[in-house]
């Protein structure tokens, strides 16, 4: 598992090389990207990019090139390498608990959903049912009419009584305003 680029793979040498391969290799290296080699017309964007790869080649070469330094250094890449192998596990982790807890939320918005829609068809079936029990309570007194015509006649009575009473209900309120009518007592 890569950490990124080392000091290794900036000279293109194994982890295992002698400090005689780290030295051939810094002298390869070295004439390949030395600014010196770039060509006069070269622009300075180029030579800052070539200056800074012969930096990295010679900071390569002194850390790897020195055993102390060079182990110094793959203890730290063994511990980057070690815990980038322990962040990966705990990213992978979240990641799962992530897609469970969204896959979760997604079954919980679809049974809500449902039972919206449910709810609403149960509304609709109501509201039918309503309309259906209306018709036919208004077909069986359209029948009942039919038979017995005075019923509509006694009907039509009681709705003219009802208008009138309701006609008279504001003239009682201004006798009660008034003090005309005394207020019933109530247990309010």
């Amino acid at each position: 598992m890569a950490v990124g680029l080392t000091l290794y793979d900036v000279l293109s040498i194994p982890t295992h090389a002698t400090t005689d391969d780290v030295r051939k290799a810094y002298k390869t290296k070295a004439l390949e990207t030395h600014p010196d080699k770039l060509e006069p017309t070269a622009s300075a964007r180029d030579r800052r990019a070539a200056e800074g790869k012969f930096r990295n080649v010679c900071e390569a070469f002194q850390v790897l090139s020195d055993p102390t330094k060079r182990k110094a250094y793959d203890d730290r890449i063994h511990r980057a390498q070690t815990n980038q192998k322990a962040w990966g596990e705990e990213r992978e982790k979240r990641n799962k608990e992530r897609e469970e807890w969204a896959q979760q939320a997604k079954e919980r918005s679809e049974a809500r959903i449902k039972a919206r829609a449910e709810f609403y068809d149960n509304i609709r079936k109501v509201k039918e049912q309503k309309e259906m029990h209306t018709k036919m309570v208004e077909q069986f007194y359209q029948e009942l009419r039919d038979r017995n015509p005075e019923w509509e006649i006694r009907r039509q009575e009681v709705l003219k009584v009802k208008d009138c009473s309701s006609i008279m209900l504001p003239e009682r309120r201004d006798m009660r305003e008034k003090g005309q009518i005394p207020k019933r007592h109530t247990a309010h």
